[in-house]
């Protein structure tokens, strides 16, 4: 404690004890014991009351035992169900959960994985795909602190997400492999690459993998269908020591719309396992593309992310060019103008834009001449500052000119502009809205509008280009910030107006994924409409088959859902109940499961796992060694952890009720003796 607080405690002491005397000593003429009591309960309140005034802190030493944590993840895939190991499953969490010593020495924290993780409830094992790598990238985040093993249950066949033996995680990572681990013969298509898209009349690639696990020598033939006709065929050989192969070849696009084609490869004599030997994939063959146009007068990397993030989608081909260059007369063969940062360049081309009701999406950033983009065009204009500014981006989840969906923008690199407000003189929606620092803004970052046939748009920054890297370090993939992207210009290429309802639905499912439909409906201001009432109908001639469902309102959006499906191609048409809007098109369901394409267990890069991470492997029945192992390891060790924590004393409740008392006790005293 310190000396100034002990002086005020002195101080109090000396205090207290002179008012009390004063009050029944000296005061009084009668020098009874009574009286003495009296000052003393006096003394007692007024010393507690200046202490707590004072309101010292009391240091008080906390010593606690910290256990080591550790973490059980279980593959809660389907593919544990279909070889009938979900009982062995069971039987080793069980024998971890009920294990006393284990969990004395541990804090033993359980987590359930397939695609995603998520905290141990109960198991099911229906996840439809396995993301090995996703519980180690999960626990690097959660568990940054200190040394935390891993028990990782599962029978080592990943259908999707990185290959473990490649994840960073710093601590022992105990893999525990159910299920045989034997290899059989097996011939499958390990992955198929194609493009989405591609124009009618044109080729298009396909490459396709193939692997054989066996000791014979084999030849057989893959063969791929469209519509039950043959349209390739290749013959391969496979022996021991040629254990894969890959096929390149490429298909005619000779029909528009959505096509089914189906990879077959021949299967081996007695083979178990034929689920793996085909695969379904769709393109969709289409007859125009959309030409887009980037003008710029600076270089930047947001050139390359726009032209590469654009033409991601087949349907879309962009040229840059440099402002100086351009002949304003080619500026009517394109359906989108974006115009990179502009300047006084960029005159001749903003009065062709303005005249011609050619769509635009206006980039700016720091090189921008807002003297000349303020006068340039009458939809908005900002005010002119120096300085510039970083700014975040902040989804607008209102947004409802077209479908769209926060991509993860809160945890995107900010873009740099100059500082100042962006002020509107026409009807706008705003996508993303400006953040700066922790501070959420009303001004949009990104925002569309619309008027007299022309549709428009401005991103308020540069550098861009980080938030697709940004997307795919997240994701591992270009695919969502490049699907944003193609909304975006799906809507600003689109030279359907007035377009009110509009829906989109993948064209491939599996026969075990949920099947989700989503549309927008607006009213004939293009404002979402959430009153009116959607319904889709879902057909199939063959069968007969016919399913008429409503859409329910989901954040801003009308989504349908459907499930149980038998395997077949579909029909669907999204209609307005007492409208005349109706969108049409088609999706297919196959029979197949990515998780029955296994039936053995793989243990090769959960072995390398487990020696990168100073671990071990363990299989079927070996639950007794696992625990012998963590209880024997180094990470079985308790940390024992002194903490000083300082406790106000006024945060002592039981003082009030003390002085309480003394004043209680004083009056009664008064009181009874007639001193009141």
């Amino acid at each position: 404690m310190e000396t100034v607080t002990l002086l005020y405690i002195l101080l109090v002491v000396v205090g207290a004890f002179i008012l009390a005397v004063f009050q029944y000593i000296f005061k009084s003429k009668e020098k009874s014991q009574l009286n003495y009591w009296l000052s003393f309960l006096r003394f007692l309140t007024l010393f507690s009351i200046g202490i707590l005034f004072i309101n010292p802190s009391i240091k008080k030493r906390i010593v606690e035992i910290v256990k080591p944590t550790l973490l059980v993840a279980v593959d809660n895939s389907a593919s544990i169900k279909n070889n009938t190991l979900d009982s062995t499953v069971q039987k080793v969490v069980a024998s971890v959960r009920s294990n006393l010593a284990l969990n004395s020495t541990y804090d033993v924290a359980y987590y359930s994985f397939g695609g995603n993780v998520k905290t141990l409830d109960s198991l099911n094992f229906n996840a439809s795909e396995t993301n090995i790598s996703k519980p180690l990238q999960t626990f690097s985040k959660i568990y940054k602190d200190g040394v935390n093993p891993v028990i990782l249950i599962t029978d080592g066949n990943s259908t999707t997400g990185s290959a473990v033996e490649f994840s960073t995680y710093k601590s022992p990572v105990y893999p525990f492999v159910v299920g045989d681990t034997t290899v059989i013969d097996d011939i499958y298509i390990r992955q198929l690459n194609t493009n989405s898209y591609s124009f009618i009349n044109n080729q298009f690639p396909v490459e396709v993998f193939i692997n054989y696990e066996g000791t014979k020598a084999v030849t057989k033939k893959l063969s791929v269908y469209n519509k039950g006709k043959k349209v390739y065929a290749e013959v391969f050989n496979f022996s021991k020591s040629e254990r894969s192969k890959t096929a390149n070849f490429y298909l005619n696009s000779t029909a528009s719309g959505i096509q089914y084609f189906t990879a077959s490869i021949e299967t081996l004599n007695g083979e178990k396992n034929t689920i793996n030997n085909s695969k379904t994939f769709s393109v969709e063959v289409i007859e125009e593309t959309s030409q887009v146009l980037v003008l710029t007068s600076v270089l930047h990397p947001d050139l390359g992310m726009l032209k590469k993030s654009i033409e991601s989608n087949k349907q879309r081909s962009v040229t840059i060019q440099n402002i100086k260059d351009f002949k304003i007369a080619e500026a009517l063969n394109y359906q989108l103008i974006i115009a990179y940062q502009p300047t006084k360049d960029f005159e001749l081309i903003f009065s062709e834009m303005n005249t011609s009701k050619i769509n635009f999406l206006i980039v700016t950033g720091v090189s921008t001449d807002w003297n000349f983009l303020n006068n340039a065009q009458p939809f908005f204009k900002k005010e002119i500052v120096a300085a510039s500014e970083n700014y975040l981006p902040h989804f607008n989840p209102n947004y409802a000119t077209f479908i769209n969906e926060d991509i993860g923008f809160s945890e995107f690199a900010p873009l740099e502009n100059s500082f100042g407000d962006l002020k509107f003189s026409i009807p706008y929606k705003t996508v993303l809205f400006k953040k700066i620092g922790a501070i959420e803004t009303e001004q949009p970052l990104l925002a569309t509008f619309e008027i007299e046939n022309q549709k428009g748009g401005i991103l308020v920054g540069e550098n861009s280009w980080r938030w697709r890297m940004n997307s795919f370090i997240a994701t591992k993939s270009f695919e969502t910030f490049d699907g944003f992207m193609a909304n975006l210009m799906q809507y600003l290429t689109s030279n359907l107006k007035n377009k009110r309802l509009n829906t989109s639905v993948k064209p491939l499912f599996y026969s075990n994924e949920l099947i989700e439909v989503t549309a927008s409906y607006f009213d004939k201001n293009l404002n979402l409409d959430s009153r009116v009432k959607l319904w889709l109908t879902v057909s199939n001639k063959e069968t007969n088959f016919l399913l008429k469902t409503p859409f329910a309102l989901n954040n801003n959006r009308f989504v349908a859902e459907l499930s149980d499906l038998p395997a077949a191609e579909y029909s669907y048409e999204v209609t307005v109940e007492n409208q005349l809007e109706r969108v049409t098109g088609k999706f297919k369901i196959i029979p197949f499961e990515l998780e029955q394409q296994f039936s053995q267990s793989n243990d090769q890069e959960l072995k390398k796992l487990s020696e990168k991470t100073s671990g071990k492997i363990f299989y079927t029945n070996q639950q007794e060694k696992l625990i012998s192992s963590l209880l024997e390891a180094n990470t079985a060790k308790s940390i024992q952890k002194s903490n000083v924590v300082k406790t106000p004393l006024i945060n002592w409740k039981w003082i009030l009720g003390f002085i309480l008392f003394l004043l209680s006790v004083e009056w009664f005293t008064r009181k009874y003796y007639g001193k009141i």
